[in-house]
């Protein structure tokens, strides 16, 4: 009876080790899983930092090149009647672009003088 006793307790103590390899496994599995999910979030976040970047500093770059002929209007006439020549759809896109974001500047202005 004794041995049937020590036979039982062996199995189930095989059988509790069985269970914590696996779960620790799992652990593992979880952690490895939990740090790449990370990682790649962080991969993908710094992506789009850097884009960012890079086109705020084309913006930059291509508002400094227009600001050159501000001061002449006839240059931006020129420049108006070029653009809509060669390429309608950003001409259209620009003024449309534009003028949601001067009504988007003067309602923040608006809301700020109630305040």
């Amino acid at each position: 009876m004794s041995l049937l006793l020590f036979m039982d307790y062996a199995n189930a103590k095989e059988k509790i080790q069985l269970y914590r390899t696996a779960a620790f496994s799992y652990l593992g599995v979880a952690h490895f899983n939990y740090n790449s999910i990370v990682g790649g979030r962080q991969s993908f976040e710094r992506a789009v930092l850097d884009k960012e970047k890079k086109t705020m500093a084309e913006v930059q770059e291509i508002i400094k090149q227009i600001s050159t002929i501000a001061k002449d209007s006839v240059k931006i006439a020129k420049f108006a009647e070029q653009l809509v020549k060669d390429n309608p759809q950003l001409a259209e896109s620009l003024e449309f672009i534009l003028g949601v974001e001067l009504q988007e500047k003067a309602r923040r202005e608006e809301n700020a003088n109630k305040i």
